[in-house]
């Protein structure tokens, strides 16, 4: 083996759209990279990562595939990613997936990266470098030419929906007990507002016993009703005074039987009334 120290130039490419990429055969970068070359020039680590800003809204999360790595050698790497979110600011976080992996020759692993960004977190475009470690049998490698990037922004209305305990995946033919969780942010002006949630009737292949929904402040109507989703269910209208920068909640409990495998949509998104603000939808799988 023979271990080269080379400083080269080196481009911002594309991965799929945008993105960087490199590897250890016959690249030149203006950084200083060390790195060894195995049993001559074509054995090398190919890498390619991301490099447009992931965007990020206030009170939300994101996640996305921050590199990916290849390996092109003619013996098996172990690689694993490591982050370095010292810089962000308050309210900002970011992790990636630090498990190891072993690649055999023509193997890759895609790594995921994940943004989280609370109320306060400030608007901009913010950094966070990786780094990649590599080992083989009789070598290692170090490269640091990737970061993951958030571009932060604070829209005036931020509508989540989710399920408490984040179970997405439920035995068939048994009774499971489910609670949808609705999260209100307000970053307007202090205001009276109206959201109108809805539970789908799922037809023969399920059965749901809704309760009474939760709000955290506010009044919640729950009633039978034509959903905004297109078919018969249960529809809940939710009136909440919302001060500026707040957030409210609404808890709404069910019981579910699922009578197949599959999947089954418990709600397709919430509206805020008088906006084009709808929140994502939920999608469970009933498995076997």
């Amino acid at each position: 083996m023979r271990k080269f120290v080379l400083p080269i130039t080196f481009l911002l490419g594309l991965l799929f759209i945008v993105g960087s990429s490199g590897n250890f055969r016959a690249y030149t970068t203006s950084r200083s990279v060390e790195f060894g070359v195995v049993s001559g020039d074509n054995s090398y680590i190919a890498y390619r990562c991301l490099s447009d800003p992931v965007p990020v809204n206030s009170s939300s999360g994101v996640e996305f595939t921050a590199v990916t790595v290849e390996n092109l050698m003619d013996r098996p790497i172990t690689i694993h990613v490591e982050s370095d979110g010292s810089s962000l600011p308050p309210g900002l976080s970011a992790g990636v997936d630090g498990s190891t992996y072993t690649l055999e020759p023509g193997q890759s692993a895609s790594i995921g990266g994940n943004f989280s960004a609370g109320n306060n977190a400030g608007e901009g475009i913010y950094e966070v470098p990786l780094t990649v470690y590599a080992e083989w049998d009789g070598g290692s490698a170090r490269i640091g030419d990737c970061s993951m990037y958030a571009s932060v922004e604070r829209p005036t209305y931020v509508l989540r929906k989710a399920i408490v305990g984040r179970v997405y995946v439920y035995p068939v033919g048994e009774w499971n007990s489910i609670t949808l969780q609705l999260n209100f942010t307000n970053n307007g002006e202090e205001g009276d507002f109206v959201i109108k949630d809805s539970i789908p009737n799922p037809g023969w292949r399920a059965f749901y016993v809704v309760g009474l929904p939760r709000p955290s402040s506010g009044r919640a109507d729950l009633m039978m009703d034509h959903c905004h989703c297109g078919c018969s269910g249960w529809m809940i209208v939710w009136r909440v005074h919302v001060a500026r920068g707040e957030t409210v909640t609404l808890n709404m409990p069910m019981e579910a039987v699922f009578f197949s495998p599959g999947s089954y949509i418990l709600n397709c998104g919430a509206p805020l009334c008088g906006t084009d603000v709808v929140s994502n939808k939920i999608t469970v799988t009933g498995g076997r």
